[in-house]
């Protein structure tokens, strides 16, 4: 996990980098556009417009950078893990833990203290869908 992690973050600052350097040259030209106005007194419009919606490309996606991550609306399945006493029947539903298999013994049982078991994990289904 660590070496995804510093991969993200090099591809991260990275990608920041390039905004910056971007947003730079971006205000580097529209300053070379104004000044070879002063001398010719002819106005480029392609080249402003282009070096305005660079340096608005470059604010935008800074400000996105920083900000939260947008939900995509995907939410992870809930997923239930029973947990079963074979001499009294006594059946446990909880969460589900990383580890947890079927037939893995899951502690004694609250009722009479045998070994209990856990018997299914199963996700849970919306009612809507």
């Amino acid at each position: 996990m660590s070496r995804e992690a510093s991969a993200a973050r090099r591809i991260s600052s990275l990608f920041m980098v390039l905004v910056f350097l971007m947003l730079v040259l971006s205000l580097t030209a529209l300053y070379q556009i104004f000044e070879a106005y002063s001398k010719t007194k002819t106005l480029d419009i392609a080249s402003v417009m282009l070096s305005v919606s660079a340096i608005a490309l470059s604010i935008y996606i800074l400000s996105m950078m920083r900000g939260k991550p947008v939900k995509l609306g995907f939410e992870p399945p809930k997923v239930s893990t029973v947990l079963e006493c074979l001499n009294c029947n006594y059946r446990k539903v909880r969460k589900f833990e990383r580890g947890d298999y079927i037939f893995k013994d899951a502690g004694l049982c609250p009722k009479c203290n045998s070994k209990m078991f856990i018997s299914s994990i199963y996700r849970e289904e919306e009612k809507g869908k």
